[in-house]
């Protein structure tokens, strides 16, 4: 069995990143451009920046993490966009449904809706969103099994796709179903966070691992952000088959995740390998927790693509409704590059001022300059650290798993 020491990178290249965004093909390379503006691009470069420190590289603790578990070829920009070449979309169809199952529409499960609601709009920016009548699963027919981990029941998704698929209404660009019962799509699964049909813009996802003691006894590593913006915030009580579940602020914005993560699916995106994202898979209520809110620059282009939002008004939004960090947003504005340009600029002018100037030709030898990069400012006269070697990049597809801080093994 392959053991996998805790906190280990799953990285690409950069080379294989900026590829994977921008494209090879000469004609995306030109809708690249095209689309966005240069303080856009700059942005979304920092995905195949080594320095980045907007988007993280996904990590591996467990050797069932869902990275190791499923291996499967990462989807880049240009197979996204032949993938949706076959795809006729109507102008009319703009309208995402969310059709509740067993969820009471009374004030405590109404402030869920509504909260789903406000964060699908802003995540979705551009489109409309419309909660259906909740229906009851009993008259889905769908199966059913005694849950593993308490006293309820487990609904199995292929009888609530079904349902969802034949009762699609006419100007919906999809319909996801959402209930706080577990689901399961097979027997020999143990649970789903949720599941959609390819080809037919349905899908259904589950919250019932995000309710109560479940969700306290998850991981304590969950995204610092979201902790924090959700520390302070109240608790919620849904009725679901006369049973009362619990949702805290953070259970609260773990539905928002699943939610989206599914609607993502239905229109279009798959699962993503690149980088830390919403899009990435989850085998357990640990690796769901660890998920950000936000996607990476090259599922976020695939998004845009497919919406055609600015991405500076996307993060100007939604930034208080999704807890997104307001430093992406400044990052974006027209200003806010130029502005980190003059302001390095100015430091770098400083420091060759503070440097001391020397009459002679030559160095003497007490301030001989040292093998590797070192700062004068910093370091003491002849304390020289040793240059490290830039790890050589691979081939443009290659994939590496090495420690944090560590070389590809």
């Amino acid at each position: 069995m392959l053991q996998c020491r805790p906190a280990q990178e799953f990285s690409f290249g950069p080379r294989a990143l900026r590829e994977a965004l921008v494209s090879a093909d000469p004609v995306l390379r030109q809708l690249y451009t095209s689309a966005f503006t240069p303080a856009e691009r700059l942005f979304l470069a920092e995905a195949y920046n080594p320095q980045r420190t907007l988007f993280c590289t996904l990590l591996i603790r467990t050797a069932f993490d869902w990275l190791l578990s499923r291996p499967e070829a990462p989807e880049d920009f240009q197979a996204f966009h032949a993938s949706l070449l076959p795809r006729r979309q109507s102008p009319a169809r703009k309208h995402i449904y969310l059709q509740p199952i067993d969820l009471s529409e009374g004030p405590a499960g109404g402030a869920l809706l509504e909260y789903l609601r406000n964060c699908t709009e802003a995540f979705f920016l551009g489109l409309q969103v419309r909660c259906l009548p909740s229906v009851a699963a009993a008259s889905i027919h769908c199966s059913s099994r005694p849950s593993g981990d308490s006293d309820r029941l487990q609904l199995h998704t292929d009888g609530i796709l079904s349902f969802l698929k034949n009762s699609k209404p006419g100007d919906a660009l999809c319909v996801l179903g959402l209930t706080l019962s577990d689901l399961y799509p097979c027997e020999a699964w143990s649970f789903t966070f949720g599941k959609f049909l390819p080809g037919h813009e349905v899908g259904v996802c589950s919250f019932a691992r995000f309710s109560g003691e479940l969700l306290q006894s998850g991981p304590s590593a969950s995204d610092p952000a979201l902790a924090e913006g959700a520390a302070n915030g109240p608790e919620t009580h849904v009725q679901d088959g006369g049973q009362t579940l619990c949702f805290s602020a953070l259970g609260m914005i773990q539905c928002c995740k699943v939610t989206c993560h599914e609607l993502c699916h239905l229109l279009g995106l798959g699962n993503c390998r690149w980088l830390r994202c919403l899009m990435q898979g989850a085998l357990s209520l640990d690796e769901a927790l660890r998920r950000p809110l936000d996607l990476c620059p090259i599922c976020l282009r695939k998004l845009q693509h497919v919406l055609g939002f600015k991405l500076v008004e996307r993060y100007k939004g939604p930034s208080a409704v999704l807890h997104l960090p307001r430093r992406r947003f400044s990052l974006l504005h027209p200003q806010g590059w130029p502005l980190r340009r003059r302001r390095r600029r100015r430091r770098r002018r400083r420091r060759r001022r503070r440097r001391p100037k020397l009459s002679g030709r030559s160095r003497p030898s007490s301030q001989a300059k040292p093998a590797g990069r070192c700062c004068p400012l910093l370091s003491p006269p002849g304390a020289a650290r040793s240059r490290v070697p830039r790890q050589a990049q691979g081939p443009g597809r290659w994939t590496s798993v090495c420690p944090r801080g560590g070389t590809p093994s």
